[in-house]
């Protein structure tokens, strides 16, 4: 128990990991970020407590993502390494950070076919370039590869990004506060899609 929260080290059999989730309150959540900045395999508890022990976990966790990176760290800013440790993590957003730096982290096994497939994945992708802001560089040229095959998508969707954001901001303006039902972008995303197949 770390402030309030159920923290599971290690390998736990199926039935006592589910017991455990039983005891857990409705207002209670199984938050996967919280789990990586512990280290951890899995961590249940109060939103507000978790966010807690998230910020007081991240530095740590920064070094220890800094050590598992090993030289490729020094390619990374701070802002970079913090979002590798303690950011909203989903298959889109970890492939756009892999194209954006050139930097594989250990547990992404993904491919740049990662693209966002609806507004959820667009969000973490959004989050990523918000909360790592020398990467818009890395954006611009990255809109530049529209004609390389395997990332045609996403470089059609760098150079529509400002435009995709503002549209999410009118259809779905409290996106940083979680998940999003957001169609229009949803629709929109399917269109750099059909690039990458045409290509």
């Amino acid at each position: 128990m770390r402030e309030g929260c159920r923290i599971v080290y290690g390998h736990m059999p199926l039935p006592e990991f589910l017991a455990l989730v039983r005891q857990a309150s409705d207002r209670e959540v199984l938050h996967a970020g919280t789990a990586r900045v512990l280290d951890a395999t899995a961590a249940i508890g109060l939103p507000s407590a978790l966010a807690r022990l998230r910020r007081r976990e991240t530095p740590a966790a920064m070094e220890r993502m800094r050590a598992q990176l090993g030289r490729a760290a020094l390619r990374l800013d701070p802002d970079a390494l913090c979002w590798l440790a303690a950011g909203e993590h989903g298959p889109a957003s970890l492939a756009l950070f892999v194209l954006l730096t050139g930097v594989r982290p250990r547990h992404y096994r993904g491919t740049p076919r990662d693209f966002p497939r609806n507004a959820g994945a667009f969000r973490r992708c959004r989050l990523l370039i918000e909360q790592v802001p020398s990467l818009r560089e890395a954006l611009s040229v990255l809109a530049e590869r529209v004609y390389e095959r395997g990332v045609a998508e996403w470089a059609a969707l760098a150079q529509a990004w400002d435009d995709v954001c503002a549209h999410m901001d009118y259809e779905a303006p409290y996106w940083r506060q979680g998940n999003v039902d957001a169609p229009g972008i949803t629709a929109v995303l399917s269109c750099f899609q059909e690039l990458e197949v045409a290509a």
